[in-house]
């Protein structure tokens, strides 16, 4: 993934996603009749400007959020005659609607964006099991090998991007019931009870924590590219290379390659290899890059080798409407357990991703196609909406709080202890940020 590509989509995602709730923010504001002074994306030195009626839109050098800037007597003096249009002169119930509007406008994107790609249609490949271990708990429910995964309690998966969502969205129930169909096509219900927390360390795979790996078509070990000072790099494999043989066992295909690399401990291994009709001897050592062994190289994939096992899931406009509006209320769902367990000491704070990770998401996603691309826009924005609505001052859902408690007592909380939360709001920030800077560091390293 180059480095420019990365850039630009994060620059394409950060600015798509702040003006979207930027501009939720400003539309209920006009509808309220405040006036609005500034609209900016991004802060910092302003590169771009200009001005439509009364209000100033920048465009600032630092692509990490933005602002509308009202007139509120609480910043500055207003005229006698403007002063009915000052943001602190509103209804409390006017204010909430104001500030709410930005995080909705974040959601509603998400529904817009998933709706567009139902309708458009998604390929995704059917969930067959391929192999399952013997205590796992595939095994241990009496799924087998060639099972294809038809439903998760009841609610269809036809394929494995939608297998191992509607898994962590529903990981929480017990017993989960997994509906499948057999090679022979008999249908068969199989309940799963599981008791790890899947969510408290979601980083081991769905594979590896249910026992099983999916089916795919059998292809051969031929390396399509070798990363630049990679272990397989070291090793001397070059493009084009087919391995023939590991540790004198016989590599009939890329799987087989792929489980003698992820073998742990770590140790080296002695590979035979074609080369132009020729037979290679060399030797790897895999790398451990976060908690998985990598050689660094990439599989040369066949034309159309997954063409009789890709399935298209596409919906007409309605149906695609209901359907991304559910996604976004289950993916919210999801998060906001995922920010419980982590508060609780349930889940692991590694799993907070900052600048840098959204930059490599991004750039991969663009990569991949418009389709993957407009997901990650869909399931960032999803996060960007929730994030705000967390009642931590100096956030959106801050001010919602004070606005609720305004509503309860029918008098606004007292500047006083606003500014002690506001400094308490800074400091959850600043921890978050340095976290989620210090994931990327780690995952960067």
């Amino acid at each position: 993934m180059g480095f420019l590509t990365a850039l630009l989509s994060f620059a394409l995602t950060i600015g798509v996603l702040v003006t979207i709730h930027e501009y939720g923010h400003y539309w209920v504001a006009k509808q309220f009749d405040v006036k609005i002074l500034r609209f900016s994306v991004g802060f910092g030195k302003v590169v771009k400007s200009f001005k439509r009626g009364e209000t100033e839109f920048t465009l600032c050098a630092i692509p990490l959020g933005g602002f509308v800037k009202m007139l509120d007597e609480r910043e500055a003096s207003v005229d006698l005659s403007e002063r009915h249009r000052a943001f602190n002169q509103k209804s409390v119930y006017q204010r909430f609607a104001i500030v709410a509007a930005g995080p909705i406008a974040n959601f509603l994107l998400a529904i817009l964006l998933y709706t567009l790609i139902f309708i458009m249609g998604v390929t995704g490949v059917r969930p067959v099991v391929g192999s399952t271990t013997p205590l796992g708990a595939f095994a241990q429910s009496g799924i087998e090998v060639g099972d294809e995964l038809l439903a998760i309690n009841n609610t269809p998966t036809p394929s494995i991007a939608d297998f191992s969502m509607q898994f962590v969205q529903a990981v929480d129930t017990q017993p989960l019931t997994i509906q499948t169909r057999s090679l022979q096509s008999n249908l068969k219900t199989h309940e799963l009870h599981l008791s790890d927390d899947f969510l408290a360390n979601p980083e081991q795979g769905i594979n590896h924590y249910l026992g099983f790996e999916f089916d795919t078509p059998s292809i051969p070990a031929v390396i399509d590219q070798v990363s630049p000072n990679s272990a397989a790099h070291k090793a001397g494999l070059q493009t084009g290379d087919l391995i023939v043989q590991a540790n004198a066992s016989t590599i009939n295909h890329w799987q087989d390659f792929v489980k003698i690399i992820q073998h742990k401990p770590i140790k080296l291994i002695e590979l035979k290899v074609n080369r132009n009709d020729q037979l290679l001897v060399l030797i790897l050592t895999p790398r451990l890059i976060g908690d998985t062994p990598k050689a660094g190289v990439s599989v040369r994939l066949p034309d159309q080798y997954l063409k009789d096992w890709q399935v298209l899931i596409q919906k007409n406009p309605i149906d695609a409407l209901f359907a991304a509006t559910d996604k976004v209320y289950q993916l919210t769902l999801l998060n906001l357990k995922m920010i419980k367990k982590m508060i609780v000491g349930e889940a692991s704070i590694d799993q907070i991703s900052g600048p840098v990770s959204i930059a490599n998401y991004a750039g991969k996603s663009a990569e991949v196609g418009l389709t993957p691309f407009l997901s990650f826009l869909a399931l960032i924005s999803i996060g960007l909406g929730l994030l705000n609505l967390l009642p931590i001052p100096l956030l959106d859902g801050g001010h919602l709080f004070f606005y609720l408690i305004e509503m309860i007592k029918g008098s606004a909380v007292s500047d006083t202890v606003q500014q002690f939360f506001a400094k308490f709001g800074l400091f959850v920030i600043l921890s978050l940020t340095l976290v989620a800077l210090y994931n990327d560091l780690i995952r960067l390293l």
